[in-house]
């Protein structure tokens, strides 16, 4: 793949979590296949700005000297973690704005335009009022918005739906081609396409790099790792750990978010419970392959329920067994392939029970972890999926293309 090709995204490295890493082994890959990938992006925040004050999490020396060449962060005045919520629609309208005039000026320069979304605004800038075929616009859906945001408990958004679904729709239509990184978006965006425009599946992966190989913890341990924001059920995951510290089971966690505090607080006095900073990827998959299974806890609601969540992703990826209350594809996963445990809305003291059944069980416990690593090996390896989105970009002819069959 020789073209050259501007990717947009808001979440690119050093940041933690699985969009900003999805984005990093995408344009690492891309460049590895022959491409000339150019990333535009923001000065990192996420999961807040102090982390990045120094050069802690810039660990990657390839992608640190293409700084300002290929890799371009565009100076902001705002905050996009602002808790004022008129100061960070402020934020996305400038984001918004100097999208637009860079895409002017280097309308000529590129073979593909390769956005993701979230944030929507990128995207919009990006797709809307696109005057010329060339480049081709490839649209990236890693949430379903605004449902995913109108699912939040704290906000809403009701008033604006009919707008907001309208300029959903627009959005699906303006692209040449879409990938999606959850098969369950599939029919939602097809619904909403006027004309057969071609969507391909790639998950979020590990790199053959990061296939790290850790003897357990001598205990039998359980392991939470990342974000606790609203799309998390904070309150049961809390009750859950809380369960395990009366059990005696140990309990590792890696938190951050909106809601990291009130976990932090909650459970401070539970002898089992060890609660770690946040740190970057190969440490943290480093802590994940340590543990016996992992807690994926997610709120309720259908938009949540229906996501692949990048902690569920590393988790297999180093052959820990998560547990689960999802449903959706994933639950259809985990269950199909032995992986581990998922239920919709399992109860607190289902997921309890069934951690404590695989304590008890180490044969059936072994069982889920290799199944785990041969699910990965066949489906969740970065540079074999990168080869069939590369065929994608470049032939687009593929429609439906479905890398898990």
């Amino acid at each position: 793949m020789t073209k050259k090709l501007l990717m947009i995204s808001q979440n690119f490295y050093p940041e933690l979590g699985s969009a900003a890493n999805r984005m990093k082994m995408m344009f690492k890959a891309f460049k590895l296949k022959g491409s000339d990938p150019t990333m535009l992006t923001t000065e990192p925040t996420y999961p807040n700005q102090n982390l990045f004050d120094d050069d802690t999490y810039f660990t990657d020396h390839s992608l640190n000297e293409l700084e300002k060449s290929k890799i371009i962060r565009m100076k902001m005045h705002g905050n996009k973690q602002n808790s004022n919520f008129v100061m960070r629609l402020v934020y996305y309208m400038e984001q918004y704005i100097r999208l637009k005039v860079f895409l002017k000026m280097h309308k000529e320069d590129y073979d593909i335009v390769y956005v993701s979304s979230p944030n929507i605004f990128l995207a919009w800038a990006t797709l809307f009022f696109k005057q010329a075929k060339r480049p081709t616009y490839v649209l990236e859906i890693r949430d379903l918005w605004p449902d995913s945001v109108n699912g939040l408990k704290h906000i809403n958004i009701s008033l604006f739906m009919p707008l907001l679904k309208y300029l959903e729709k627009k959005m699906y239509n303006s692209a040449d081609k879409i990938v999606i990184n959850n098969e369950a978006f599939r029919a939602h965006i097809q619904n909403r396409l006027e004309n057969k425009t071609p969507i391909f599946y790639l998950p979020n992966g590990i790199s053959k790099s990061e296939l790290v190989i850790e003897e357990k913890c001598e205990d039998f341990s359980v392991i939470y790792t990342g974000n606790i924001g609203y799309a998390q059920d904070v309150d049961k995951l809390i009750s859950i750990c809380k369960a395990l510290n009366d059990k005696q089971i140990y309990v590792t966690a890696i938190v951050y978010g909106v809601q990291a505090a009130k976990f932090r607080q909650a459970v401070k006095d539970c002898a089992y419970i060890q609660i770690r900073k946040p740190m970057d990827r190969i440490d943290c998959l480093t802590e994940i392959a340590k543990h016996h299974v992992s807690l994926s806890i997610l709120e309720s609601s259908d938009v949540f329920m229906n996501v692949m969540p990048g902690k569920i992703i590393d988790s297999i990826g180093v052959g820990t067994p998560p547990i689960s209350n999802i449903s959706g594809p994933t639950e259809a996963i985990i269950q199909k392939y032995d992986l581990g445990f998922a239920r919709k809305q399992a109860s607190i003291t289902t997921i309890v029970n069934e951690i404590e059944t695989l304590k008890n069980d180490k044969q059936s416990l072994l069982n889920k972890e290799n199944n785990a690593k041969k699910y990965r090996d066949e489906h969740l390896i970065w540079e074999d999926n990168i080869e069939k989105l590369i065929t994608f970009l470049r032939k687009g002819d593929e429609d439906d293309k479905n890398i898990q069959n």
